[in-house]
């Protein structure tokens, strides 16, 4: 008995049309693809390439060998690595090039400890609005982004999270998510 795989097709045409769409819906708004696990089986280079050239801002990924890829394959656009921060991954770091995600307060012990006085890391905060997996917890955010406004050494670029509900067609709990996001945001503007 033959067992069938399943196969997709991406038509890089068709993936620069989305990509165009989602910067129209965003306005100036900057587009970072998330591009993880080979681009979730498409291709991280083919995919990265193909974005690069209709100008997105950069992309996302969770490993340190993804960064590498990216690298590697002389992608020049900003890459935040979505993983952890861990001893291995700041040389990733220094470059500017590539940025790190600060889930919790340790993240941000540990980069001060590794920051020479004259260095600049680049950061995008998680914030947890309700996903429960990874992100500086909601309400601790308000504590850690004013410790943050005092480490000149470490610049946060931004601040996002990760709807648990997005595709479903119940908005109640992405809504309540997004409520609580929007107050992050508003703090991060006032801080």
């Amino acid at each position: 008995m033959q067992l069938f795989q399943p196969e997709v097709d991406i038509y890089l045409n068709c993936l620069k049309h989305n990509y165009h769409a989602i910067q129209a819906m965003v306005g100036d708004a900057k587009v970072m693809a998330v591009i993880k696990a080979n681009a979730y089986g498409h291709g991280i280079i083919p995919v990265a390439q193909t974005l690069s050239y209709v100008g997105i801002h950069g992309f996302c990924v969770s490993l340190e060998s993804e960064v590498a890829e990216l690298i590697k394959a002389d992608i020049q656009t900003p890459i935040l690595h979505l993983g952890r921060i861990s001893k291995d991954s700041f040389a990733l770091y220094h470059s500017g090039q590539v940025r790190c995600t600060i889930n919790s307060v340790n993240d941000v012990i540990a980069l001060k400890r590794y920051i020479n006085q004259n260095e600049i890391i680049i950061a995008h905060l998680k914030i947890d609005t309700g996903m429960g997996r990874m992100g500086v917890l909601f309400r601790e955010a308000e504590s850690i982004m004013k410790a943050l406004a005092n480490v000149p050494a470490i610049r946060v670029e931004s601040v996002y999270s990760h709807f648990s509900t997005a595709e479903e067609s119940d908005t109640r709990y992405r809504d309540w998510q997004l409520k609580r996001f929007q107050e992050i945001v508003k703090m991060a503007n006032d801080i």
